[in-house]
């Protein structure tokens, strides 16, 4: 991937914390910086503006609580694409003969030979 190096300034704190992601996740820190910057400046204006103000005016504990908001709504995305993609790999050829509970249990049982 092509790519432009962007230089950009941090409060200790989060270098740090930049510094021990990518030491734990083995890779390196312009990767992480390169990840978060580009999830800050996909979001609409709207949402960066909130996002400052938050930051400027919430405490500690509403960013934690901030913070597990959106690993919620990561969580819950993920689950939606990996449901879409298990159905889009399902055979269903077969399920316009399954007509009675025998037949979904023969056909189990067949699944599992």
């Amino acid at each position: 991937m092509v790519g432009k190096t962007i230089s950009a300034y941090t409060d200790a704190k989060t270098a740090s914390r930049v510094d021990a992601i990518a030491k734990l996740e083995h890779r390196p820190t312009s990767q992480i910086a390169g990840m978060a910057l580009k999830f800050f400046v996909g979001l609409p204006l709207e949402a960066r503006i909130i996002l400052l103000q938050i930051e400027a005016l919430a405490s500690a504990d509403d960013l934690e609580e901030l913070n597990r908001e959106i690993t919620r709504t990561l969580l819950h995305f993920q689950h939606k694409i990996v449901h879409r993609q298990m159905i889009d790999q399902m055979n269903v050829d077969n399920l316009d003969r399954l007509e009675t509970e025998d037949d979904i249990l023969l056909a189990a049982v067949e699944l599992t030979r």
